[in-house]
């Protein structure tokens, strides 16, 4: 049977696109006035939360377009199903640049905290509709490429996304007592999924 996942995984692409652009979008220094050559150093300095909110969450959208990427290469096709189960992963991916831009603001103030527990909730949020999208494609498995080393990928994928949600989970409730230390963790998770996404076998990504 021919692969016939190929519009689904364009429109896919485009909202991953669209989330990675709506990252940086808000990053700028609007026109103020008295400006000059040093103090407008000190104000591109001054805005590092939102570059390192950016950065983080630039990896975190990267690492997930991949992990999605190798598992639509596992699909023929897709029912009703996994069209209702990839729209929710990329509703809330194209929603990560809200936590983004509310952790890039707050770092630095009395509200750290919280919003260094809602940067890393929602982060775990994706990972959440990330397996339920991977457990709606193994039910489906008939839709399979390969059923045999598809299930394997499948499952190997959901054991580790089980073990990233746990770890957002943790991470989370660090948060709210060392938000610093939570964020700090956050790259951490990049490791992690490096190695969680990687296939058995090294394959062209196309």
């Amino acid at each position: 049977m021919e692969k016939q996942t190929s519009r689904i995984e364009a429109f896919s692409d485009g909202i991953f696109g669209v989330a990675i652009t709506l990252l940086a979008i808000e990053i700028g220094i609007k026109e103020y006035e008295g400006a000059n050559n040093s103090n407008l150093w000190q104000k591109i300095l001054e805005r590092w939360p939102e570059y390192f909110s950016y950065f983080n969450s630039f990896a975190t959208v990267l690492l997930i377009w991949m992990g999605h990427n190798k598992i639509f290469k596992q699909l023929k096709a897709a029912n009703h199903w996994i069209l209702l189960a990839n729209g929710l992963v990329l509703l809330i991916v194209v929603l990560f640049p809200f936590p983004t831009k509310t952790v890039g603001t707050f770092i630095g103030t009395p509200a750290e905290n919280t919003a260094v527990a809602f940067y890393t909730g929602f982060t775990g949020t994706i990972t959440v509709s990330m397996l339920i999208l991977n457990a709606v494609i193994w039910y489906h498995k008939k839709l399979l490429v390969n059923q045999e080393k598809g299930i394997a990928f499948l499952t190997d994928m959901m054991r580790g996304q089980v073990v990233g949600i746990l770890s957002y989970g943790l991470i989370t409730i660090c948060a709210f007592y060392y938000s610093r230390f939570a964020l700090v963790l956050t790259f951490a998770m990049w490791v992690f999924w490096a190695f969680a996404i990687r296939d058995n076998e090294d394959e062209l990504i196309g």
